[in-house]
């Protein structure tokens, strides 16, 4: 199948196809069917875990331990850490790492990017990996990084949309994180703005996302609304031109 450019700003080229077009975000997805190339997503992981290895490294460097002692000290072989300061690592051993020096996954994890976070990331539980894919396939968003844990759990996630970023993680009942598919209680959901909804609306029907409202006009905006599988609702809307 041909490889389609699906960006967060899009239109249709016509009614058979789909094309790049010029956004003003610089987040573009690209799609063969339902999947991102694998090229694309390998180079972005590979960016983040980078970026956790200097994390990891000037942590190391706080404590005045050599990869040796930091091995020593996490159990784990020197060529670990090693490996890990080249930005290459499991979530077991970022997990082993947080815990050694006594910090948060998310700590290590963070994103280096020239621009920081936005000034407001939401964050939302997913109780399967899984979701994140179909987030992906079926809206459009972009993994920027996800570490999952040998228990099957995601550890830490991180999606992107346009300029924007969604962070996600595992539900915990003593923290009361949850999702709407556990508790059946919702007190959120999430507002994208695209350039041609009724494209996204089409291409998220046919990959089966739940539609709760079909596309309309209102309050300025061209939108419908959308429940991914663990119950999270999602706003797609347009600017009405005019």
């Amino acid at each position: 199948m041909r490889p389609v450019k699906f960006p967060i700003l899009f239109k249709p080229a016509s009614t058979q196809s789909w094309r790049e077009t010029v956004a003003s975000q610089s987040w573009s997805g690209e799609f063969t069917g339902a999947k991102l190339f694998p090229r694309l997503q390998k180079q972005a992981c590979n960016m983040e875990n980078k970026a956790t290895g200097k994390i990891i490294r000037q942590l190391r460097d706080k404590k005045a331990w050599t990869q040796e002692q930091l091995a020593e000290h996490a159990k784990v072989s020197a060529r670990t850490i090693q490996r890990a300061e080249e930005g290459v690592m499991s979530a077991e051993t970022l997990n082993v790492l947080a815990r050694t020096f006594k910090v948060d996954v998310e700590t290590l994890s963070t994103a280096a990017e020239p621009d920081g976070y936005p000034a407001v990331t939401p964050v939302l539980f997913y109780q399967h990996p899984d979701t994140l894919d179909w987030l992906e396939k079926v809206f459009g968003v972009e993994i920027i990084m996800r570490y999952i844990g040998q228990d099957n759990t995601i550890q830490h996630a991180e999606l992107a949309i346009g300029k924007g970023r969604i962070m996600a993680g595992q539900p915990i009942e003593a923290r009361n994180w949850s999702t709407p598919a556990l508790t059946g209680v919702r007190s959120q959901s999430l507002y994208v703005m695209l350039t041609d909804v009724d494209s996204h609306y089409r291409h998220a029907r046919q990959n089966g996302a739940q539609i709760l409202s079909e596309p309309e006009n209102s309050h300025g905006h061209r939108r419908y609304l959308a429940e991914d599988p663990e119950g999270h609702h999602w706003w797609f809307a347009a600017p009405l031109n005019g």
